[in-house]
């Protein structure tokens, strides 16, 4: 056999097992390694495709649908609508404070600038005519109807401080609303709940009670340092004006009466004017007149004064034997000398 023929039966791959050669020492036998699924996976996790079975691998994946939300009130929405919903989205502020930032400060009339000065200073219970009437006396306009440069000028510059603040104010608007997140107490130790259900700082409640044990100190030696109420009250002695001392001393019943009251007026006005009903406003207004000294000196002198004449006159109808009520005298007052006055005679004596 030629070599050219020897040739034809070589493979010239030698990665590739030699097929036909056969006999002599040149036959050679390839195993062949069978495919299997393992083998399948692990070459495809090899190549960083990992899929747990070849039905996997062959599943035709499902469509994936893109899916938007749908409004149902676009269509409903106007301009308007739409830019505060964007506003909201941006700030978490709600509809009056949008209003607020979209009203033109500059077409406002200087006037009403004016009048919220005059309200906010002076109250607001005043009408716009009284308000302007007001400022044509403070400002020296004439009429706020007829209004010259030199009066409008005026008129700004007294509603300036309004007007900068209303500025002011929407520039806040733009911001949006800051969230407060709660915060849980790291150590329970550090934190004191108070009555109310208030939990506050160990070293803020530790202040708070130095100040309360400070102004109970001060209410009691305040207190106990009273001794006596006085009052005075003016009578007509025979058309001469007298003035009458009293006094009340305090006893220390009193006295713990009153440092009971003013170590906590919380408590008192909890305990003496909170019903079922509501606030007792009647009882409170009552009491409260007679915080002010004039007041209480202008009731008791009153009471005073009452009571020194209810006493004049049952002496004087013991003495005289006077019935005051019909200003006549009994049975023959006469033979004892006794001469009938009406109480307005006595006075005059």
């Amino acid at each position: 056999m030629s070599q050219e023929a020897n040739t034809e039966h070589t493979n010239e791959n030698p990665d590739l097992p030699n097929l036909g050669n056969e006999g002599g020492d040149n036959n050679t036998t390839t195993e062949v390694t069978p495919l299997t699924e393992e083998a399948v996976l692990s070459f495809l996790k090899d190549k960083g495709r990992e899929v747990a079975s070849l039905d996997e691998l062959l599943k035709t994946p499902e469509p994936v649908i893109e899916t938007r939300e749908v409004n149902p009130w676009e269509e409903l929405a106007d301009d308007e609508d739409k830019e505060y919903f964007k506003f909201k989205k941006e700030t978490g502020r709600g509809r009056e404070d949008f209003k607020s930032l979209k009203q033109d400060l500059n077409a406002i009339s200087p006037i009403e600038f004016a009048r919220e000065r005059v309200r906010q200073e002076n109250g607001s219970q005043f009408t716009d005519e009284q308000i302007d009437q007001y400022l044509e006396n403070q400002l020296g306009i004439e009429s706020l109807e007829d209004l010259s440069s030199s009066d409008s000028i005026k008129l700004a510059g007294y509603g300036k401080t309004i007007k900068d603040a209303r500025i002011s104010e929407q520039e806040k608007f733009k911001q949006p609303v800051k969230k407060v997140e709660p915060t849980t107490p790291t150590n329970q130790d550090d934190f004191v709940k108070l009555d109310n259900g208030a939990v506050i700082k160990k070293a803020e409640y530790e202040v708070m009670v130095s100040k309360h044990q400070a102004h109970i100190k001060n209410a009691t030696d305040a207190v106990n340092s009273v001794t006596a109420a006085s009052f005075k009250t003016v009578i007509d002695d025979n058309g001469v004006e007298k003035e009458l001392n009293f006094a009340y001393e305090y006893s220390d019943e009193d006295r713990g009466s009153a440092i009971s009251i003013v170590s906590d007026m919380d408590k008192f006005i909890q305990d003496n004017y909170h019903t079922e009903k509501g606030f007792n406003h009647k009882s409170f207004g009552e009491d409260v007149f007679w915080l002010r000294p004039e007041n209480r000196e202008k009731a008791i002198s009153s009471i005073i004064q009452k009571a020194r004449a209810e006493a004049i006159e049952e002496t004087l109808k013991n003495r005289g034997n006077v019935n005051f009520k019909n200003h006549e005298a009994l049975a023959n007052p006469e033979k004892y000398g006794i001469k009938m006055m009406t109480l307005d005679e006595l006075k005059k004596l």
